[in-house]
């Protein structure tokens, strides 16, 4: 075991892959006001949140707000609540997923995803479509189609998603799309010759010690589980402890797009990959590819996998700057990686909690972000009247 006191306060090696240091909250009454702007959107926005914050190599910040749910008697909601991802799958896992081939030279970004998964081919178009394309939502793949709603199990969705029309010329367009993500998770397995899920907990969440982090969680963890919707539409239930989305659901609970549960405290630790330049997993250079916004289609803010901060802004703010990482889930979750601030914020929220329906997550994230930028910054936050 190997502790670098100069940069961490606390850090181990496991096997060949440092994981970061993740501590104990640390006094830091730079973030009241940051705290206050979150607290200020409880029962509005969201029934209750996780955030945490890092800043050059520490964990700063750990802090829980609210209940686990809007029910009257929910309990306080835990600084180690599992939470629902919903898309922040797509980046902490399968675009991680997808790093970890390229690195090994398994995967190639512009090879046609046909040559990987060959009953997607037959269908006109797709045999132009590429894994970048998959990657940047520039596929063209196109439906009005709920396809959970034509489906009834895992191999009849992903043959609709074989069988989907491609409405743009690749690389064209952008439109973002669960059915790319998707098939990415298709091909890692294919590749990888391990389910996506077994090939995650061996190659990325067990070396990082992400010990809360996967798919299908276990009813031992139930309760920290934060519960999501009172599903009305589909399953007539109260979800917890299984995929909210309903794709995802169809695909017993493990797709590329969807499905992950995990902590505020887990994600620091992917953050922190991101911020040391992959050290010990990944490649600087496979990194950079990975997040380095995309030339087409023309005027994307894509990077693979991730978004990124454009001029039109972003769930960020307008703080938030151009280089960032960013990507938010459905579900109420969001990550934000600030590679100039060394900095991260990790915003887990149940937002659809006790229904969908409720938007405010829009202004509740902005707001949040644009409070703890400028805390960071040292700047006095202004307070948003929520």
């Amino acid at each position: 075991m190997t502790i670098d006191r100069r940069r961490f306060v606390q850090g181990m090696t496991v096997g060949a892959i440092f994981v970061p240091a993740i501590v104990a909250e640390a006094r830091a009454p730079r973030f009241t006001g940051a705290f206050d702007e979150i607290q200020s959107w409880v029962g509005k926005a969201f029934p209750g949140a996780v955030v945490a914050i890092g800043l050059h190599g520490r964990l700063v910040a750990l802090r829980n707000f609210g209940r686990m749910s809007s029910a009257p008697d929910a309990p306080p909601m835990p600084r180690n609540a599992i939470f629902d991802l919903a898309s922040l799958t797509k980046v902490v896992g399968t675009t991680t997923a997808a790093e970890l081939l390229y690195d090994r030279g398994l995967l190639d970004l512009d090879r046609p995803v046909i040559d990987y998964l060959p009953t997607f081919a037959g269908t006109p178009g797709h045999e132009r479509i590429s894994v970048r394309h998959l990657l940047g939502h520039s596929s063209g793949l196109f439906t009005t189609d709920l396809l959970w709603q034509h489906s009834r199990n895992r191999q009849e969705l992903l043959a609709l998603i074989d069988h989907m029309p491609v409405a743009w010329t690749p690389g064209s367009h952008y439109q973002y799309r669960d059915e790319n993500m998707i098939l990415m998770g298709e091909i890692v397995a294919r590749l990888s010759g391990k389910p996506l899920d077994r090939f995650l907990h061996d190659t990325v969440f067990g070396p990082l010690g992400m010990k809360d982090t996967g798919f299908n969680p276990s009813s031992r963890n139930l309760a920290r589980i934060v519960p999501t919707e009172q599903d009305k539409i589909f399953r007539h239930r109260l979800i917890r402890g299984e995929v909210h989305d309903e794709n995802a659901y169809v695909l017993d609970g493990v797709s590329g797009h969807a499905g992950l549960f995990s902590t505020a405290r887990d994600l620091a630790k992917l953050a922190e990959l991101y911020l040391r330049n992959g050290k010990g997993l990944l490649k600087p250079s496979t990194i950079a590819a990975f997040t380095t916004r995309q030339a087409e289609p023309q005027g994307t803010s894509r990077a693979l996998g991730w978004d990124m901060p454009d001029a039109s802004g972003s769930f960020a703010g307008p703080r938030a700057l151009s280089d960032a990482l960013i990507h938010t889930g459905f579900t109420g979750t969001s990550i934000y990686i600030d590679r100039k601030r060394d900095a991260f914020i990790i915003l887990l929220t149940n937002r659809v909690n006790p229904t969908r329906d409720n938007k405010r997550i829009g202004e509740a994230r902005i707001a949040i972000h644009t409070a703890i930028l400028a805390a960071i910054d040292g700047l006095a936050p202004q307070r948003h009247d929520g």
